[in-house]
Order: structure tokens, then sequence, then C-alpha cells
């Protein structure tokens, strides 16, 4: 029965960016094939993809791009979650029937249930790439174990580095910390679910190469253009201990603004994605925040309350309203005793 449901009723009042992006999931869906979901909003979720491409019992597969806006929608996640769905990584398990392979590392995934043939998932890893890396060593190429053990600097943040702005640096004669900015950025460019499907299949394909590939270098150039906006923006905040910020219609790179709250000492960032039917959540920690502090103010359970999840230090969601999304927020700041500052980039 949830294969059957009224896609552009429940989509109608959508931004035509998420029309777009529902209608291509949904295509994708209804190929007869079986399939594989994979978290399309970062670097760990590509090369998570791409590790399972590469592996005989995968090739045929169909690769589907999701993100939780797709998964906990009430009507389009009854409808994904009865798909013949052969793997899942970098996701929650949403699958109602038995699959081959699970992966992830997500402590709010811990206690779900993972109805799957082959279980790969540890909390405690630094991505989900490299837990696949681990578990398939024998049967990868050495260009993909290199991706994958990049994907544990950018999956947390373990930047030693400032952001590259060199685009003519060649990926094999850079530092294992500008590879992964590299990698970063290159997987920071797609602007819709269509762009990470074709990333995921050109990254397949080329490999290390991608990083000569001259479309994705223009790419590259106007991200790192935008992000040195961002960056310029977080130095015009005054700072407190939260800093929230409403998206407005002006794009932003979150992660370098975020980035350059936490060098000025900010400890937690909020960024909101005010749309017609929901509130998109976006929340970071800073990494020099003590353990014990962490411990009480965890992230990944606010997010958990937005139908979301994540990391302790990461993690998102989605709320109703804006003000009501904000009001919930701002009380959960109050109960832990933080300052905080709101900015609304819409009135900017």
């Amino acid at each position: 029965m949830a294969l059957l449901f009224d896609l552009e009723g429940i989509i109608a009042n959508f931004s035509d960016e998420m029309k777009r992006n529902f209608r291509f999931i949904h295509s994708l869906s209804l190929l007869p094939k079986p399939k594989v979901a994979f978290h399309a909003a970062d670097a760990d979720g590509v090369v998570s993809a791409v590790i399972l491409k590469s592996l005989k019992e995968f090739q045929e597969a169909i690769f589907i791009p999701l993100g939780f806006q797709e998964i906990r929608h009430p009507e389009f996640g009854e409808f994904l979650k009865v798909l013949n769905w052969i793997a899942i990584i970098d996701l929650p398990p949403f699958n109602d029937s038995s699959i081959v392979l699970y992966s992830d590392h997500h402590l709010s995934n811990k206690a779900i249930a993972k109805n799957a043939e082959v279980v790969l998932f540890d909390e405690n890893a630094p991505s989900t790439a490299y837990l696949l890396s681990k578990h398939f060593d024998e049967h990868l190429p050495e260009n993909l174990k290199l991706l994958a053990d990049l994907t544990t600097i950018t999956d947390t943040a373990s930047f030693t580095v400032p952001p590259l702005e060199n685009i003519a640096l060649k990926f094999l004669e850079a530092t294992r910390q500008e590879q992964a900015w590299l990698l970063n950025d290159i997987c920071s460019t797609p602007e819709s679910i269509e762009e990470v499907l074709a990333l995921f299949h050109d990254l397949s394909s080329q490999e290390l190469e991608i990083f000569n590939n001259k479309i994705y270098q223009q790419r590259i150039i106007k991200l790192r253009t935008l992000r040195k906006k961002s960056i310029k923006l977080g130095d015009q905040l005054e700072m407190a201990d939260v800093i929230i910020i409403v998206q407005g219609k002006e794009k932003i790179l979150t992660s370098a603004l975020v980035r350059t709250l936490f060098e000025k000492g900010v400890k937690i960032s909020c960024i909101l994605f005010p749309g017609k039917q929901f509130t998109g959540i976006s929340l970071r920690v800073n990494s020099q925040l003590p353990a014990s502090v962490l411990e009480r103010c965890r992230v990944d359970y606010l997010a958990n309350k937005y139908s979301g999840g994540g990391h302790p230090r990461a993690a998102g969601g989605r709320g109703t309203s804006l003000q009501t999304t904000l009001k919930g927020i701002i009380n959960w700041i109050q109960k832990h005793e933080f300052s905080y500052k709101q900015y609304d980039l819409r009135k900017s």
C-alpha cells in the first residue's frame, strides 16, 4: 500500500529544489533493480557508496542518495521502507524487509534494530567509509582505501590546516590534510540529489583522476569563493556561547561560517533553514568544548526531538514552523545556562 501515494500532493508546498529532489528519488526508486541507499549530504556517504559500487555483489544495484528529509517524511518515508533495498549505508536503518548489508557509525542509530545479514556498526568509528574499508580491505583498490581514510578527517572535521585556496594543487602531491580538504570540497559542490548521484558515478569511474576534472575544478572555485564570503560573515558577528543563524535567500557555506565562529570561541552553532512545510536544523559543537560539558548538552539528543539524529558534536533534524523550532531550541539553550545570540539573515 505504501507504494501508492500522491507524490505531487505531498510536495505541493515544497521549494522548487526539494520538489526536484523528491521527484528524482521517486523515479530512481521505480527502477526494477535492487537498491542501495546512501547518505547524500557529505563525503562519507559518497565514498561509502563508491566502495560498495566497487564490489561485485553491488555493481548492478541502483544507488540512491537520500537525506533525512526524505526518510523522515510521513508518506514518502513509508514508500521508501518497502522498496527492495539490499544495502543502507551512513543512514538510519529504515528498511522493512531484511537487507544484505547495513553500515553506519552515528550514535543516534545505535538502538535501532538493524534488519540485515551483515551489520557493520560502530558508534566510535570515525566514519562509515572507514568501517567498510576495514571490512572489505582485501577487495578494495588502494585509491578507495585512501579516500576512506580521508573521510576520517572530513566526517569528524579533524582539519589541522586552513581551508585550501590553491585549485592547482595536485592530489597525489598534497599532504593528507590537504587531500582531505580536496575531498571535502569536491563532495560539497553538488546542489541537488541528481548532482550527488553524478558525483558518485564520476568518483566511481575516475577515482583520483576526478580532481583533475575541469568541471569539478570550476565548481570547487565557486565553492571557495562562497567560503570566503561565509568566513567574512562569521568575522562580523558578535559572539556568545551559542549562535543561532536563520538562513536567508542568499546562500552561505555553513561549514565555513561555523568553523569561523568556533575559532572565535563559540561553543555551539545552530543553523536554521526555514521552509514552507518545515524548518531544517543543523547543530554543531566546538571540538574544544570539554567532554564533561559535551555530555550534558548532546546535540544529537536535541536533534532526536526534531526527527533527526547524528553525533554528539554534529547532528541535524527538522522542526515545524520557524517560530516553534526557535522557541524549542532557545528553551534548550536556557536550560543549559548558555548565553546566545540570534541572527536572521533574511533581514540582512
